[in-house]
């Protein structure tokens, strides 16, 4: 098969554009998606935090019920990083939230903290959950760490306790 000149030329050009619009989309860019615990670990994590009287059992709960939350996210794994700002966080398909349990995880650690004497550490975990949990979905958890903090500064009360708005 002969070709001539401007062909070759052409065919030329054309695998240079091909081989530089590969490098746009360079796998290197991209991070490995985080594996996203079950919706049933994520669950008996969370019964064992609301169950368990032990603080650092309960705050290990929380952190890693943090952490699962945080994992659920993360934009699509096949975008470049590049294009990351382009793109919309994907919503929850799980038939739990994630970040609901984390923030009542967190709730719990601060109740069991202040049962066990540390009341610093339990104040630091309610406005945890203030700071942390801006959006509306979340507005139970951020009223009720805020009316705890408001009750462990509560002027003539020698033992801090704080008493949840629902139990359900």
């Amino acid at each position: 098969m002969v070709l001539s000149a401007g062909t070759k030329s052409c065919l030329l050009v054309a695998t240079g554009i091909l081989l530089a619009g590969c490098q746009v989309f360079d796998s290197s860019s991209r991070t490995a998606a985080p594996r996203s615990p079950s919706v049933m670990s994520m669950w008996e994590l969370y019964r064992h935090c609301q169950s368990s009287g032990d603080v650092e059992t309960v705050l290990s709960a929380a952190k890693q019920l943090q952490q699962s939350a945080d994992t659920h996210a993360v934009p699509a794994p096949d975008v470049p990083k590049s294009l990351d700002r382009f793109v919309t966080k994907q919503p929850v398909r799980t038939t739990i939230d994630p970040k609901a349990l984390a923030a009542s995880c967190t709730l719990q650690a601060a109740r069991t903290s202040l049962s066990a004497g540390r009341e610093q550490e339990a104040e630091q975990l309610l406005h945890a959950v203030v700071h942390s949990y801006p959006e509306s979905d979340y507005t139970f958890y951020v009223a009720q760490a805020k009316v705890w903090i408001e009750e462990l500064h509560r002027p003539g009360t020698p033992d801090a306790v704080i008493h949840p708005i629902s139990i359900y």
